[in-house]
C-alpha cells in the first residue's frame, strides 16, 4: 500500500489480556481501519521518521486501545464536515458494540484515536460516607 519509497514504522505495544471472540473481531476491525487510515492520510509526503503506534492497555475488565501517528494531523473541519466517512462510522459502530468510547486528538504533529472500555464499580460504603 505504501511502497518502498515511503517507509513507515508500525509498532505494537500490548498488555496481555483475554476478550471474547466477538470482541476480538471488533477490536481487530477497528485496528485495521485506523491503521489503514493513517497509512493513507497521515503521511502525504516523505517523512523520514514516519511512525504509527498501536497500544493496548488492560486493567481488569477495563481496556484502552490507541492508534496514533506522527503525521500531518486531520484538517480542521467545519461542524458540518465532522461527521466523517464510512471508516469513521464503522469505528463508531464497532466501539458502540464494545460498549466503548471513541476519542480523537489531532494537531499538526499527528493524530491519536483512542477507544476506551471502562467499567466503574461502586465505592465501598465506608468510602461513600466520608
Amino acid at each position: 500500500m505504501i511502497g518502498g519509497s515511503r517507509p513507515i514504522t508500525l509498532k505494537v505495544v500490548a498488555d496481555a489480556g483475554t476478550v471474547a471472540s466477538h470482541e476480538a473481531v471488533s477490536i481487530g476491525l477497528i485496528v485495521t481501519e485506523l491503521v489503514m487510515n493513517a497509512l493513507k492520510h497521515a503521511f502525504p509526503g516523505e517523512k523520514p521518521d514516519a511512525a504509527i503506534l498501536v497500544t493496548y492497555k488492560v486493567a481488569g475488565t477495563d481496556w484502552k486501545l490507541t492508534i496514533s501517528d506522527n503525521g500531518v494531523g486531520k484538517p480542521d473541519l467545519s461542524a458540518s464536515q465532522k461527521k466523517g466517512g464510512l471508516g469513521t462510522s464503522l469505528v463508531q459502530s464497532l466501539a458502540k458494540q464494545l460498549d466503548a468510547q471513541v476519542d480523537i486528538a489531532s494537531d499538526s504533529h499527528g493524530t491519536a484515536v483512542s477507544i476506551t472500555h471502562a467499567t466503574f464499580k461502586s465505592a465501598p460504603a465506608a468510602a461513600r460516607t466520608q
